[in-house]
C-alpha cells in the first residue's frame, strides 16, 4: 500500500515537472525546427547569410518562451555559421559568449566545425572567454534589427501614385496583433497601421495618402504575442521592403486574396501634414512642367518659379526623383535645369545648303570685286578676269541653288524645362575653287554656330514622340553656290572696244558662276526631335540664314540623331 503511493506520488511530481518546462519552454519545437532548416537547409547549400538570419531571427521569436538549452543551441549554430561558414571567428567567438551564457553547458557541434571554430569555441566555452556580462541571454545584440519569416502578400515592385496597398501576413508564431509601419516617398517620420485578425491572417492597408508621389515607399510588418513582445516580422526598419511609386506601370493593383482591388483614388489626394512645402493643387501637370499656378500641378507639387515642383525631404538620392539629388535632406536641383531627363545632349548632323542666287551681269568685274560673284572657265580653276559684253546674256534668274555641304557635331545644355543653349561645329565641302589673281581669297571650310532654342510643351525633354522647337543663332560659315552662265565675251571680239560698249557682239562662252556668301552668319529657324528613346532620337533642322557681310539668304535643312548623357 505505502509502495503504491510512493509509486503515485513520483508519478504525479513527475508530471507536474515536465509540465512546467513544457509550460515554461512553449516555442522549443517550432525553434529547433527552425534551427534544423537554418543548418541542413540553407547552410549546408552555403547561403550563410540566410542561415544566420533564420537562426538570429529564431532568437528573437523565442524571447523568454524558449528554453536557455536552445537559445545556447541557436547560438552555437550562428557561431559555426560565421566561423566555419564565413570565415569570420571574430563573430563566431561572439556568438559563443551568448550560447555560454544562456547554457554553460552548451555543446559544439564537432561535424560543422573547422578546426579555428573548435578553438574559438573552446577558448569560450572551455576557457576564461565569457569573462565579461553577456546581454540578457536569448536576445540578439540591442544594435540588431532582424527581418523574421512572417509571409505577406501581395509583394508588388511597382505601385501606381493614388492607390492603397492591401497587405495579408501570416505567422507561425502565437501572434494576436500586427501593425504595420510605413514612410511615404517624402516624408521623415515613421507612420503606423494597426492591422485586422481575420482568423490565421493579418490584414491592413497603407493608405493613398501616402502614395500621392511618384517614388520609393518603405514599409515592415511586426507581430506581437498577447505580452506586447515583437514575435515575428516582416522586413525590419533597418531593411524594410521597398515598393517604387510610379505615375503608370504594367503590373496589377495590390489587392487581398480573392479581392477586387482597391480603385484608384481622386487626385486631389491631401497632403501628409509632415511634408515640408506640400501643397495639394489637384491639377494635371507633373513634375517638371511649366506652370503659371499652384492649382495646375498634380497633388503634392507646387509651382515654383514657373516650373511644377517641390522641397522633397530626403535620406539618400533615390529618395528623389531623376535628375536630382538629396541635399542636407531636401531633393535638390542644383540651380539648374534637372528633372525627369537628361541635361546634356549630344549629336551628329549632315546639312545641306540651298543659296536664293540671281542677278545680272553676274561676272563682270564689278560683280566679282563686289557682289560675291567669282566665275571660272567651264570645268576648270581658272579665273575668267575680263570683261564681258554689257546688258547680253550674263545673268542668273533669281532661285534657290544647291549648295555646299556639312557634317556638324552638336552639343547643347538644358537650361529650364524649355530652353536649351548649345553650340555646332564641323566641316563644310563642296565650296569653289580660290578666287583672285593670286588665288589668295579661299573657301571658309570651318562652320561654327551657337544657339539657342525653344522647345514647345510640358516637359518636352521627356516626353516620347515629336518634340518642336525654334531657336535663334549665329556664328561663322561660308556657302559657296555653283550656277552655270553664258557671256558674250569681249576678248575674242573682232572689235574688243565695240563689244565692251555694245556695237558689236563676242563670241559665247559658256562659265562656272560661284555666288560666295558669308563668312558670318545669324539664323533663325526651328525643327523637331522625334524621341525613339527617352534619351534619344532623330532630329531635323532647319535652318534660314543671313550671311554676311557678302549677303545673301540661304536655307539650310539637317538631319541627324542626338542623345542625352
Amino acid at each position: 500500500m505505502h509502495r503504491r503511493c510512493l509509486s503515485l506520488v513520483l508519478s504525479l511530481a513527475l508530471f507536474l515537472v515536465l509540465g512546467a518546462n513544457a509550460a515554461a519552454a512553449p516555442r522549443d519545437a517550432a525553434a529547433n525546427k527552425k534551427i534544423d532548416e537554418a543548418i541542413n537547409v540553407h547552410y549546408l547549400a552555403t547561403d550563410f547569410d540566410k542561415a544566420e538570419s533564420v537562426l538570429t531571427g529564431t532568437i528573437t521569436a523565442c524571447g523568454d518562451k524558449c528554453s536557455p538549452a536552445v537559445i545556447a543551441k541557436a547560438w552555437m549554430y550562428v557561431g559555426i555559421v560565421r566561423g566555419s561558414g564565413k570565415g569570420d571567428q571574430a563573430g563566431a567567438a561572439d556568438a559563443f559568449r551568448q550560447a555560454a551564457a544562456a547554457d554553460p553547458g552548451v555543446k559544439l557541434d564537432d561535424a560543422l566545425a573547422t578546426a579555428e571554430t573548435k578553438k574559438a569555441f573552446d577558448d569560450i566555452v572551455g576557457g576564461s572567454g565569457a569573462t565579461t556580462k553577456p546581454p540578457k541571454p536569448g536576445k540578439p545584440p540591442p544594435s540588431e534589427d532582424v527581418a523574421g519569416d512572417m509571409d505577406c502578400q501581395p509583394r508588388p515592385k511597382e505601385v501606381e501614385t493614388r492607390r492603397s496597398i492591401p497587405i495579408s501576413c501570416t505567422t507561425e508564431e502565437e501572434a494576436v496583433r500586427a501593425e504595420i509601419r510605413y514612410r511615404e516617398f517624402g516624408g521623415d517620420n515613421w507612420k503606423t497601421i494597426k492591422m485586422t485578425k481575420r482568423g490565421d491572417v493579418f490584414q491592413g492597408e497603407i493608405p493613398c495618402a501616402a502614395t500621392g508621389l511618384a517614388g520609393a515607399l518603405r514599409y515592415f510588418v511586426r507581430a506581437q504575442d498577447a505580452a506586447g513582445d515583437v514575435v515575428d516580422s516582416y522586413g525590419s526598419r533597418s531593411k524594410p521592403v521597398e515598393v517604387s511609386i510610379v505615375s503608370s506601370t504594367d503590373e496589377e493593383p495590390p489587392a487581398f486574396p480573392d479581392k477586387d482591388p482597391p480603385q484608384r483614388c481622386a487626385e486631389a489626394v491631401e497632403c501628409p501634414p509632415d511634408f515640408p512645402g506640400c501643397k495639394a493643387g489637384g491639377g494635371t501637370k507633373p513634375w517638371g512642367a511649366s506652370c503659371g499656378a499652384s492649382s495646375e500641378c498634380e497633388s503634392g507639387l507646387s509651382c515654383i518659379n514657373g516650373t511644377c515642383e517641390t522641397a522633397q525631404s530626403c535620406d539618400i538620392d533615390a529618395d528623389c526623383p531623376s535628375g536630382t539629388k538629396c541635399v542636407s535632406g531636401k531633393c535638390d536641383r542644383g540651380g539648374g535645369a534637372s528633372g525627369p531627363w537628361k541635361q546634356n545632349w549630344l549629336g551628329f548632323h549632315v546639312a545641306h545648303d540651298l543659296a536664293i542666287v540671281g542677278g545680272t551681269d553676274v561676272c563682270s568685274q564689278a560683280s566679282q570685286d563686289k557682289e560675291g560673284f567669282a566665275c571660272y572657265y567651264k570645268g576648270t580653276e581658272d579665273q575668267y578676269f575680263f570683261d564681258p559684253q554689257p546688258g547680253v546674256a550674263n545673268k542668273i534668274s533669281t532661285g534657290i541653288a544647291s549648295a555646299t555641304t556639312r557634317v556638324l557635331l552638336s552639343f547643347d545644355r538644358v537650361l529650364t524645362p524649355n530652353i536649351m543653349l548649345g553650340a555646332r561645329a564641323g566641316f563644310a565641302f563642296g565650296g569653289g575653287p580660290a578666287a583672285g589673281p593670286q588665288k589668295d581669297v579661299k573657301f571658309l571650310p570651318f562652320h561654327g554656330e551657337l544657339r539657342g532654342s525653344y522647345w514647345l510643351g510640358n516637359q518636352p525633354f521627356s516626353k516620347p514622340g515629336l518634340r518642336p522647337y525654334v531657336h535663334v543663332g549665329g556664328g561663322v560659315a561660308q556657302v559657296d553656290a555653283k550656277l552655270p552662265v553664258t557671256i558674250r565675251d569681249c576678248a575674242t571680239a573682232p572689235s574688243p572696244d565695240g563689244c565692251k560698249i555694245g556695237n558689236s557682239q563676242g563670241d559665247p562662252l559658256e562659265l562656272d558662276a560661284y555666288k560666295k556668301l558669308g563668312q558670318g552668319f545669324v539664323a533663325v529657324g526651328g525643327g523637331a526631335l522625334y524621341a525613339l528613346s527617352a534619351n534619344g532620337g532623330i532630329q531635323l533642322n532647319l535652318n534660314v540664314m543671313f550671311m554676311l557681310p557678302t549677303s545673301g539668304q540661304v536655307i539650310e535643312p539637317s538631319l541627324g540623331y542626338v542623345f542625352g548623357l
